[in-house]
């Protein structure tokens, strides 16, 4: 498994509305979603959803498995109920923060997960991203005005940019 990363969201209860508008943006981007799965585990609830495109689509049904680009798909966790997930001290939130998002090993979906979060962040402009680092809409915006796109630009200091 390579690296995760997690959305932040301050002093606002995320529901399952929050994950709806979370399919809308990969849909506009030309991702299929599979079903919401629900799991439910002593404490733990959560949303599971993968996201795929035409492409993945096309390679895995043609056996071309070796060739299966990272930025073709994605698996995300939804958590509705902050309290019982972890939290972040976020500097530029001032307090520690709940995750709600946990996306599934990013490494390698550079251009997916910059391409999501330029839209999302245009919804959600006081949301926070983490891999190792923080980045606000502000940074997210400075690397997605810069072309070519780094691919791995999710372990690079924001600071840096």
């Amino acid at each position: 498994m390579g690296a995760s990363g997690w959305m932040f969201r301050k002093g606002k209860y995320v529901t399952e509305k929050d994950l709806d508008i979370i399919i809308d943006i990969f849909t506009e981007m030309g991702f299929y979603s599979s079903n919401k799965l629900d799991i439910s585990s002593g404490e733990r609830e959560y949303l599971t959803m993968s996201f795929f495109n035409d492409e993945w689509v096309r390679k895995w049904d043609e056996d071309e498995l070796d060739s299966l680009d990272d930025n073709d798909h994605i698996r995300i966790y939804f958590f509705p109920n902050l309290e019982i997930k972890r939290g972040e001290y976020i500097p530029s939130m001032g307090e520690k923060v709940p995750a709600f998002i946990y996306f599934e090993d990013i490494s390698g979906r550079g251009r997916l997960l910059l391409e999501f979060l330029h839209r999302y962040f245009k919804l959600f402009p006081e949301d926070v991203f983490m891999e190792v680092h923080f980045y606000t809409k502000d940074d997210i915006d400075k690397l997605y005005a810069k072309v070519p796109w780094n691919e791995t630009w999710m372990y690079e200091d924001p600071k840096t940019f």
